[in-house]
């Protein structure tokens, strides 16, 4: 009986020994690949975190996500962070890291279009219009930083061109993305704000509603454009990448979000 157990007992080590082997090797696979950091605004992480996740299934590397206002992102990358990709909410912030040499110019592309839409609580659904946010009925209107969030920005447009600026300055509460204000909103601690139309898709339908897209004419044009870094830690993974997400797959999974597809 003894005899047993001690055979027993050494084919239960071997077995645990070559199974800590196997785990060590696929932690040495996985820390050999590459990792290709991508830097986006936040308005698109759920489409880009579906995308990676096709992408990754046969991909030579890893890709991290970086989701923040886009003017988060441009400060981030001026400062030295790690960034393969940026995808921005606005031109004006691929601009400016194009205009500081940043970006291989020969790769920058307007990929997506989305529009602004104005959202509220279920408690201020019936009250909450474009012409009503200057009255009594509202009281909080969350919008993105217009320094770093592109969707803040069009909403100031919005504000500026209506000719309400002044009347809502007591009314507005600052976000640090367009996830945040949604947040705000189905939350209740904001009775309206603005996001992007595939933010406002996201929306608890217990917790507010779609009020509607905000008129173009108020607002710049929302245009995401998308460049490879001249100083990319993995150029050649990024570039992969980056064609992935103009591939039809990519494309299929932006129109479910709500996006308008320029590739």
């Amino acid at each position: 009986m003894k005899k047993i157990l001690t055979i027993a007992t050494a084919v239960i080590m071997a077995m645990s020994m070559f199974l800590l082997a196997g785990c060590g090797n696929d932690s040495e696979e996985s820390a050999e690949k590459p990792v290709v950091y991508v830097s986006a605004a936040a308005s698109l992480t759920d489409a880009l975190d579906e995308i990676i996740a096709e992408y990754e299934k046969d991909a030579e590397c890893t890709i991290e996500p970086n989701y923040a206002g886009s003017g988060d992102l441009v400060q981030q990358i001026v400062g030295g962070a790690p960034c393969d990709i940026f995808i921005s909410a606005s031109k004006s912030n691929m601009d400016q890291l194009e205009d500081e040499g940043y970006i291989d110019t020969d790769t920058r592309a307007d990929i997506l279009r989305n529009t602004l839409t104005l959202i509220a609580t279920a408690e201020k659904a019936d009250v909450v219009t474009m012409d009503t946010l200057t009255s009594a009925d509202v009281g909080t209107i969350a919008i993105g930083e217009p320094e770093t969030v592109p969707a803040g920005q069009y909403a100031s447009q919005v504000f500026d061109n209506m000719g309400i600026t002044d009347q809502l300055t007591d009314k507005i509460v600052y976000a640090k993305d367009v996830r945040a204000v949604l947040n705000y909103v189905e939350t209740g601690d904001a009775d309206c704000g603005f996001v992007y139309r595939t933010d406002a898709m996201l929306l608890d339908e217990e917790s507010g509603s779609i009020i509607g897209d905000v008129d173009q004419s108020l607002y710049d044009e929302v245009v995401y454009p998308a460049a490879i870094l001249n100083e990319a830690p993995q150029a050649d993974y990024a570039a992969d990448f980056y064609d992935f997400i103009q591939s039809d797959f990519a494309r299929e999974v932006f129109e479910k979000y709500g996006f308008t597809v320029n590739f």
